[in-house]
């Protein structure tokens, strides 16, 4: 936040006025959004004494303190967000310049709830974004390799490629993860910025498609849902399970357990029969 003991300065171009006083007794101060969205209040040198005389300087500079340590949360939100979060902390500080500090005070924490309401509210709009952008790619390659497939298949061989369809189903399921709310969503808010969002978004896409080869190589192999392949469906058994492996923290780790505990189990058995 910016503050300017100069009023009139031509190279600040209000957008927002949010409070504007002018007595020819305490001088002339106002509170104002600019047009790069940030918030300025300027005074004369009247109004400058009066601001500075004990104990109105001590309760500005803690309102202007907080103020300023809320206001760059804001700083990536979409314009309409950033500009009435900006407006609320302008209340809180032409409060303050009026000399009424329960009125900032009240002021200050309804901008504070806002801006911790909205923040979660932008980061979750940031991350479903990123996840969109990601998960509809993998689906798109995935549909290409679909109707692709004979082609897939004679230049990669038909276990590579089913091994491929598991990676964009498991990126689907994370997708899937994500938009349906399925688990423990990422633990982010709008004060990161918006490309680690983007970051963490794929790299939950990605992950879920490295869970979605690993369950579908299992399937592939046998370890687990054995009957599929025996009928003929391997497959469809191999991108199903893919895709609620991209779609379940914690299903991969928990079938990894349980075929080494099985596979423990039967070692144990036969030194046992041994």
């Amino acid at each position: 936040m910016k503050e300017q003991y100069s009023l009139h300065n031509p190279d600040v171009k209000v957008k927002y006025l949010i409070y504007h006083h002018h007595d020819p007794d305490d001088g002339e101060m106002k509170v104002f959004v600019d047009e790069d969205l940030d918030l300025e209040w300027e005074c004369d040198d009247r109004a400058g004494k009066l601001i500075n005389t004990p104990p109105l300087k001590m309760a500005v500079r803690k309102i202007v303190n907080e103020v300023a340590a809320l206001e760059p949360i804001a700083h990536n939100w979409p314009e309409d967000l950033k500009l009435t979060s900006k407006r609320l902390l302008g209340e809180s500080v032409a409060s303050i310049l009026r000399d009424d500090s329960e009125g900032a005070a009240a002021a200050l924490e309804n901008a504070r709830k806002f801006v911790r309401a909205k923040s979660k509210q932008v980061s979750r709009y940031w991350t479903l974004q990123g996840c969109f952008v990601a998960g509809g790619i993998a689906a798109v390659a995935g549909g290409v390799q679909i109707l692709a497939r004979s082609c897939f298949i004679e230049y990669l061989g038909r276990t590579p490629f089913l091994l491929a369809l598991c990676f964009w189903a498991g990126c689907v399921g994370a997708l899937l993860f994500v938009v349906l709310r399925l688990g423990t969503q990422p633990r982010v808010d709008s004060t990161a910025e918006k490309e680690l969002h983007y970051l963490e978004s794929a790299a939950r896409i990605v992950g879920g498609g490295i869970a979605g080869v690993l369950v579908g190589g299992m399937v592939k192999l046998g370890l687990i849902l054995p009957v599929f392949g025996q009928t003929g469906m391997e497959a469809l058994a191999m991108c199903a399970a893919a895709m609620i492996a991209g779609a379940s923290e914690r299903l991969a780790a928990g079938i990894v357990t349980k075929v080494e505990n099985h596979k423990t189990a039967e070692s144990n058995q036969e030194e046992q029969n041994e």
